[in-house]
């Protein structure tokens, strides 16, 4: 599991990430308002997970058990009044907004390379909500073609598809994909073929010095 966010969490930005080989890569747990922005996804079994466990489970509100009575937490601080409302007017609105769907989660600029098993794994309601998703500028990639073992999207809105060949791969300009440097080349088709991608700063990624860490550990090969 790279990013897993659990129970219908909220408000969370997911931006910039890269994900080798991590099973899930980004798992949303129903949950609403949660950005997913140019993402580097490769050789993960599962690309993106969006279930609906908020319209299925029956506890959110269940006055029998306290720890998931949810509403009646929110109206225990008076959202819907001045000074939530003020800072937060799209909260204070919230049940005028089909609460329990896991909705406003763009999904934008996101590049998913070889996934085994699915691109996006989507639950059969949040499937019926696809229409009020903002789904645009992705990226889904089949390297060698192949027709067993590698997922596609399956006709999701806003994926443009590159596929290969066994004799000819599409290479998308890592500097050494199989060493796991996937850093890009100045020159990467993938930067072609989805403009709208910023490449991962990788060079700005890690430790670095500053007045709590005046010298940096020795990198190992």
């Amino acid at each position: 599991m790279g990013i897993y966010l659990d129970d219908c969490d909220c408000g969370d930005t997911l931006e910039g990430n890269v994900f080798y080989r991590a099973g899930r890569a980004l798992m949303i747990g129903g949950g609403r308002d949660n950005p997913v922005l140019n993402n580097l996804v490769v050789d993960c079994p599962i690309g993106l997970h969006i279930d609906s466990r908020g319209m299925t489970w029956k506890h959110w509100n269940n006055t029998n058990d306290p720890s998931w009575c949810l509403d009646a937490k929110a109206r225990a601080f008076n959202y819907t009044q001045p000074p939530w409302s003020v800072r937060y007017p799209r909260l204070a609105a919230i049940m005028n907004d089909s609460p329990r769907e896991p909705l406003h989660n763009p999904i934008r600029r996101n590049v998913f390379v070889d996934c085994t098993r699915k691109v996006c794994d989507f639950d059969g309601n949040v499937k019926k909500l696809l229409d009020k998703f903002e789904i645009a500028d992705n990226l889904a990639v089949n390297t060698s073609g192949a027709t067993n073992g590698i997922a596609t999207t399956e006709g999701i809105k806003g994926f443009a598809h590159l596929a290969g060949t066994a004799d000819t791969p599409v290479d998308l300009g890592f500097a050494d994909r199989a060493a796991g440097d996937l850093a890009l080349r100045r020159s990467a088709r993938l930067l072609k073929e989805l403009p709208a991608f910023e490449p991962i700063p990788f060079d700005k990624i890690g430790l670095y010095k500053d007045a709590y860490r005046r010298r940096l550990p020795a990198r190992q090969p």
